[in-house]
């Protein structure tokens, strides 16, 4: 029997911040994974047409100068729900991720629904001692290189080699 393959969609978004479900995705990374290899990797900044929380400026580095010029996320929209359909979507802290981008393509009018695996919750469940569970915090526990935290494909390229070392 062909054992099916899981696709995953590996997955970080920066936000605008903001109001609880108000959230607006100002970049966006999603690296689609077939168990062995990278099939594909995203990565777009996003105008979210509201003004990014100073808080989110100063930690991502993203300034509303730097959004002005982008598309809005309806226009990303297809191509976004069409790297992550079918797949099982993976974020560190992926229930915010997955609650953001379904809100945004709600938006547009694309109902999207996923299983999800939270590398925070992996990580929780086979190391049960460790001070913290930050991405960041992990990375150093793992030796796994994270060059601009905070930063969409960086996060997301991070949060594949933490599930894989996670997996082991």
């Amino acid at each position: 029997m062909d054992q099916e393959i899981k696709m995953h969609a590996f997955i970080d978004l920066e936000t605008s911040g903001g109001k609880f479900n108000k959230e607006k995705i100002i970049e966006i990374a999603i690296i689609i994974y077939d168990g062995k290899k990278i099939i594909e990797t995203y990565s777009t900044l996003v105008n979210p047409c509201v003004k990014v929380d100073f808080y989110v400026q100063k930690l991502t580095g993203i300034k509303n100068s730097d959004l002005e010029k982008e598309n809005t996320f309806n226009h990303y929209a297809k191509k976004v729900f069409n790297l992550v359909k079918d797949k099982i979507l993976v974020g560190h802290n992926v229930e915010y991720d997955y609650r953001v981008l379904k809100n945004e393509l709600k938006s547009c009018k694309i109902n999207y629904n996923s299983k999800t695996i939270c590398t925070i919750e992996m990580a929780r469940q086979s190391y049960k001692d460790l001070k913290y569970y930050n991405l960041n915090f992990l990375c150093n526990y793992f030796d796994i290189e994270l060059v601009n935290h905070h930063r969409a494909l960086d996060d997301a390229t991070a949060t594949l080699n933490l599930f894989k070392k996670l997996k082991g």
